[in-house]
């Protein structure tokens, strides 16, 4: 029976030393979560919301070229109102130039003829904005999908760490069962026992843990994805991803955040230009035709009429506002080119961060497999050995837990990696879903 067990430990140790053998696309289960979230998570659909504003704010702004066409009535009662008496030959004659009631109605219509590109400035102000938050919805999509990505390979990892703690669990209780049957035939010391009985417990406690941090993470997936992930994601899921490794070249053209900040950038440019077109004049039309009383001599009688001109407006002074928004204005772009700068710095950083952080973890799992392949070796020794009696029970449950501790050891570097190669495609904006 001892040896059916050590059998089926060494075939799961080689079973989660597959998990990088090639470089694959991500598994259906992670996609399907992915675009399950993207669909469900409210602040993306903020977002959007957001990014619809903004395209709105820009045909408001479009709209500014356009003719205003308006329909005006009023009426105004007035009084006194100014009478003049004419003395002529017999009688006299009371002239009113505008009556009490005043009654007009006109379809007006006023046009910008030329604002010096104020317009055009605002317009490609409310196109940057409008960039920016769509550039913003695309980077919270981005952001999320990979925070899915790292949840799903957290679970895979602790459910694959379980499995090995269960495996552990019942060869202990295999061995506690064997060493108490060979104290009551006086082969074995209470030591030995209490040893094993130890180690049961802590093997046990460190399955609680493991569970426990499993359903946080399972907490945590459902939370963005708005449903539950426990029936997705197979028992028997691996580390597997595209292992292409990304370039910095990519991560500069590529990463979200940079792109946000080079959006932010573009935008205090348009606000320069239209700061700087502040003081610049207006050239505008207006007309109005329609039906009013008050037209000398009749005053009582509605008539048509109509009114047409142009209206010039130049700025002259406004407490020197204009010229400290420009100033304003041009801080605030040399602001945003050192955030951009800063953002390019810090993209590189990363980048290097990751892929020192790839190289170490695939350089550790080559050890651990190593390492792994040595221990499966030693316990098939110990397993001989303990069988010829040259060695005690305890002994042998020690050579069977270093390999427990080497597998956990090798799963920890494949997640290490994984999320190593997660970090790398974030940082380049690689989309896998």
């Amino acid at each position: 029976m001892k040896k059916n067990i050590q059998t089926s430990l060494l075939f799961f140790g080689l079973c989660v030393s597959v998990g990088f053998a090639q470089a694959v696309n991500p598994p259906n289960p992670l996609v399907s979560l992915v675009r399950q979230s993207l669909d469900y998570y409210p602040k993306i659909k903020e977002q959007q919301q957001a990014a619809a504003i903004s395209a709105y704010r820009t045909r408001v702004a479009q709209s500014q070229n356009l003719p205003v066409l308006s329909l005006d009535a009023s009426y105004t009662r007035i009084d006194p109102v100014g009478v003049i008496t004419l003395p002529l030959p017999g009688n006299e004659v009371r002239t009113q130039f505008q009556p009490n009631n005043n009654y007009n109605t006109a379809l007006t219509l006023n046009q910008t003829i030329w604002d010096f590109g104020r317009t055009a400035a605002n317009v490609e102000k409310s196109r940057a904005d409008e960039t920016l938050a769509n550039t913003g919805v695309e980077s919270l999509k981005h952001t999320l999908a990979y925070q899915v990505a790292a949840f799903y390979y957290g679970i895979v990892f602790l459910q694959k760490s379980i499995e090995v703690q269960k495996a552990q669990i019942q060869l202990l209780r295999e061995n506690e069962k064997v060493i108490a049957d060979k104290i009551k035939d006086g082969d074995e010391i209470d030591y030995n026992l209490i040893a094993t009985q130890v180690r049961y417990k802590n093997a046990e406690t460190r399955l609680v843990d493991l569970q426990t941090q499993l359903d946080k993470q399972y907490i945590l997936l459902n939370t963005v994805t708005g449903k539950d992930a426990r029936g997705i994601i197979p028992a028997d899921a691996e580390f597997v991803w595209n292992a292409a490794e990304a370039e910095l070249n990519q991560a500069q053209t590529g990463n979200w955040d940079l792109k946000l900040a080079q959006n932010r950038e573009q935008i205090a440019a348009r606000d320069l230009g239209i700061a700087q077109r502040g003081t610049l004049p207006t050239l505008g039309f207006n007309g109005s035709a329609g039906f009013k009383n008050g037209i000398v001599p009749e005053i009582d009688r509605f008539r048509f009429n109509t009114l047409a001109g142009v209206r010039f407006l130049l700025p002259i002074y406004s407490g020197h506002r204009a010229k400290q928004q420009i100033e304003i204005a041009k801080l605030n772009q040399k602001l945003s080119q050192y955030t951009t700068e800063t953002q390019q710095l810090t993209l590189k950083s990363d980048v290097e961060q990751a892929q020192n952080d790839l190289k170490a973890a695939q350089r550790k799992l080559e050890m651990y497999a190593q390492q792994v392949q040595q221990a499966q070796y030693a316990v098939k020794l110990a397993n001989t050995r303990y069988q010829n009696g040259v060695i005690t029970n305890l002994d042998l449950l020690t050579s069977q837990t270093a390999l427990e501790e080497s597998q956990l050891g090798e799963l920890q570097f494949k997640y290490q990696l994984v999320l190593a190669q997660l970090q790398l495609g974030r940082l380049a904006g690689s989309k896998f879903w």
